[in-house]
This record gives structure tokens, C-alpha cells and sequence, in this order.
């Protein structure tokens, strides 16, 4: 980062287990600083727009909508990792960035990127497993994560496709293909070893797109161009 003038931060969704990991990570930074805060649609009413350049949305679909409207109303760059959104609240995400810059994505990390970029080279196979686990807590299944990769996959295999979801214990979050070829199987996993890997990937999407006036951004945007540049 050329300048180290903090970027004015606000966070939605910061009582969560991922506003909690961006917090500790924003609190020593000197490339961004926390200025508002929202865990309720009537945060957003107390916002002062002077002291916001950008919005990192972690939270629940109808909250992430109501930030949207808000950054949409002030012109601020808005980030998001929310999961479950139906397909309106995607279309709105995408009907937005054509005012303002924003980056969706339901995982933030460099391994999920590389696997989905292997997934849409595969070839012709007989049977494709997709297992998610996560903790007990996560609501949606499958996981956003998993329907991403899912997405990934040519058409042709995605009928192909048989997804599992696992919620137990205190897992952060592990993804596994399992590939049934002719005479062979092939298995490939990504496992999040903390929440700081999801912080640190919205950290460096609002860092991305925060001079931007506008466009639609995501994980192939953020690490095949921005990698070597690491706000950290």
C-alpha cells in the first residue's frame, strides 16, 4: 500500500465470530481504521457518512440488504462475505455496483480461489462428492462456499454433483471433492485453519476496490491481479 492513511472503516455484523476476527485485526492496522459498527438495521440511521470510505459486511441476509441500501444512498465502496442470500438480494449486489464499487464473495481465501480455478478444468467423470464442515452453528446448508464450487464446475458435471453438509463441533470450515473416475479416485480438500484467513481476504477486497467508482468484484479479481500487494 503506497499510503498508510488508514482507511474509515465501518463494519456490519461485528458481535459476530467474523466481526470479532476483523476487529482484532483492524485495531493495530495502520492501513484501516473502525469508525461505525452496526449488529441491527437501526444502526445504520446513526452512521455519519463523513467518517466512512468503506463498508465489510458480515452478517445476516436482511442486515446485509439494509447495509447495501445505505453505502448505495452515501456512495461507499461495500464489501461482503454474507452467506444465503437468495438470488434478489445477489441481483441487488449486482444492480449497485453500477453506481458504486462492490465485492461479494462467500469465502475470502487465496485456497478457495485455487480450487475453484482447478474445478473448472476438469474433465468428463463418472461421480463428483462435495462435503462441507463447519460448526454447529452455521445456519445455511450447503454452504455458501459450497455452492460456489459447485458453480465452478462445468455444466456438465454439475448434474454430476451430489453435495453433503456436516455441522458439528467447533470446525471453522473444511471443503472436500471426492472424484469417482473409470479406475480411480481423486480427493482434494481446503480446510481454514482460522477466521483471520476470511478477515484478512475483506480486508484486502475494500483495500482493492476502494478507489474504484464502481464495477462488481470477486475472489478472481482480487488474487489473479492484487496478490502481491498484502496490507498486513
Amino acid at each position: 500500500m503506497k499510503s498508510k492513511i488508514p482507511i474509515k472503516t465501518a463494519l456490519i455484523g461485528y458481535s459476530g465470530k467474523m466481526g470479532q476476527s476483523l476487529q482484532k485485526l483492524i485495531k493495530p492496522s495502520p492501513f484501516f481504521k473502525l469508525t461505525e459498527k452496526a449488529h441491527k438495521i437501526s444502526c445504520f440511521s446513526k452512521w455519519d457518512p463523513k467518517k466512512i470510505q468503506g463498508v465489510i459486511d458480515f452478517s445476516a441476509p436482511e442486515l446485509c440488504s439494509e447495509g447495501l441500501k445505505w453505502t448505495l444512498q452515501n456512495k461507499k465502496a461495500f464489501v461482503s462475505g454474507t452467506t444465503a442470500l437468495n438470488l434478489k438480494q445477489k441481483q441487488e449486489l449486482k444492480k449497485a455496483s453500477k453506481i458504486i464499487p462492490v465485492f461479494y464473495s462467500e469465502n475470502m481465501s487465496a485456497g478457495i480461489y485455487l480450487f475453484s480455478q482447478w474445478l473448472q478444468s476438469l474433465p468428463d467423470v463418472k461421480q463428483i462428492l462435495l462435503e462441507d464442515f463447519h460448526h454447529k452453528d452455521k445456519k445455511d446448508k450447503p454452504s455458501g462456499t459450497a455452492l460456489r464450487l459447485k458453480s465452478n464446475l462445468p455444466n456438465f458435471l454439475q448434474k454430476k454433483l451430489k453435495i453433503k453438509s456436516y455441522r458439528k463441533d467447533k470446525k471453522i470450515g473444511t471443503h472436500r471433492i471426492t472424484i469417482k473416475m473409470q479406475e480411480e479416485i481423486l480427493r482434494i480438500e481446503h480446510e481454514a485453519l482460522n477466521r483471520e484467513v476470511f478477515s484478512k481476504g475483506a480486508l484486502k477486497a475494500l483495500h482493492f476496490i476502494i478507489n474504484k467508482k464502481k464495477g462488481f468484484y470477486d475472489l478472481k479479481d482480487l488474487y489473479s491481479k492484487y496478490n502481491k500487494i498484502k496490507p498486513f
